[in-house]
């Protein structure tokens, strides 16, 4: 999984990276097919925002966040993901297919 970064009004530093790609590794255990990911962090007077786009084969996850604290910003949108991924992961185990209804024939 490619993490990229981008920092606006703010210092990137090393141990941010390092907790969100920590809280990113965990999405893996829910999609196995990451392809890429963007995480943008800003930082406005005592906003602290935390935006991650996911992508995937099948589709893209986008989630962001707000609060006072830059980590707790990122938990919160990571959390986000997982609720998305989850909800996803779902949606594909339980929906029925299409071909079996195709196949069906009423009298």
């Amino acid at each position: 999984m490619k993490v990229n970064f981008t920092g606006r009004h703010m210092e990137l530093t090393e141990p941010l990276k390092q907790f969100t790609k920590e809280r990113l590794d965990k999405m893996a255990t829910y999609l196995d097919d990451i392809i890429d990911v963007h995480v943008t962090l800003s930082v406005e007077k005592h906003r602290h925002e935390a935006e991650i786009t996911l992508k995937t084969r099948a589709s893209a996850f986008v989630a962001s966040a707000t609060t006072d604290d830059m980590y707790g910003s990122i938990t919160q949108a990571v959390d986000k993901l997982e609720a998305q991924a989850h909800k996803h992961q779902d949606k594909r185990t339980t929906r029925p297919h299409d071909s079996a209804k195709a196949g069906a024939v009423e009298e």
